[in-house]
């Protein structure tokens, strides 16, 4: 059973590293939960490493998630940094392959 997707063009997918300051009590939740409120907000994670939240979006546009980084992320209170990486292509995702791959050619090695 081919399991493939068409996936629209038009979107594109926005992973965003957020720094945070823990609200005294509160910790990263409150902050999280302001996030994940938003629409375009389809996946929220909190992250050990060099930055503290990773939010996945979908927008129309590159300037559409843009928008959405400076317009809200920035915005609240405790988010010292952001650092957004846009999805070029999309291969597999949720155990569905989303892109065909060619053909392997048979490869004969030489020693």
């Amino acid at each position: 059973m081919d399991e493939r997707v068409n996936i629209s063009e038009e979107n594109v997918t926005a992973l965003i590293e957020v720094k945070i300051a823990p609200q005294l009590g509160e910790g990263y939740d409150r902050i999280a939960e302001r996030i994940y409120q938003y629409e375009e907000v389809e996946s929220l994670y909190l992250m050990s490493g060099s930055y503290d939240l990773l939010v996945t979006i979908t927008a129309k546009s590159l300037k559409a998630a843009a928008a959405f980084v400076y317009e809200h992320l920035a915005a609240i209170a405790g988010v010292t940094g952001t650092a957004t990486s846009f999805v070029m292509k999309k291969y597999k995702e949720q155990n569905i392959i989303l892109a065909p791959h060619p053909e392997q050619e048979e490869r004969i090695d030489f020693i």
